[in-house]
Parts: structure tokens; C-alpha cells; sequence
């Protein structure tokens, strides 16, 4: 997926999260800030997709953020999946 770049800093500040690139800390002190800064470029440049963030990755951010870190990276990372359209196969049979 091309991102222009306001799209691209709130995702991929998110993706380097996702992959372990930053810490917890990092994170909370810096997503609401990018939130802030490029979310409503982000909504002009690619309004479905700004949606589609917003549905998924800010959400997973917002309702997940009293588990404990491992957790939250869990949950972030699979919003990033879902926001990125991977799916993953079902773990139980």
C-alpha cells in the first residue's frame, strides 16, 4: 500500500510498535501527539483510510491500553494486521 506522508507517519510510527522497534513507553508518550499532529492530514490525503485506522489501530490503542505490555503489543500488532488486511488463520479446531 503507497501511503503519502501524512498517511504513512501515524502507520508506520504504529508499525515500528507492532515490531518491537520501541518500547511501551515510547509509544504513550508519543502516539497522541502523532494522532494530533497528522490524523486530520491523514482524513484529507486518504479519507477511507483514515477511517480504516481509526477503526482498527486507534481503537485496539485506546481499548487496550490497560493490559500489561506484552498484551498491548499483542493487540496493537493485530490491528496493524487487520488494518493491513492480513488475517490470520484460526488457532483452534
Amino acid at each position: 500500500m503507497k501511503l503519502k506522508h501524512y498517511s504513512a507517519m501515524p502507520v508506520n510510527f504504529v508499525i515500528d510498535y507492532a515490531n518491537g522497534d520501541m518500547s511501551r513507553q515510547e509509544i504513550d508518550l508519543d502516539y497522541s501527539g502523532y494522532v494530533v499532529d497528522f490524523f486530520p492530514k491523514f482524513e484529507r490525503e486518504r479519507p477511507r483510510l483514515a477511517k480504516r485506522f481509526a477503526d482498527t489501530i486507534d481503537r485496539a490503542y485506546d481499548d487496550c491500553s490497560w493490559m500489561p505490555d506484552d498484551r498491548f503489543q499483542d493487540a496493537v500488532s493485530a490491528a496493524v494486521d487487520e488494518f493491513m488486511g492480513k488475517t490470520s488463520e484460526a488457532d483452534f479446531y
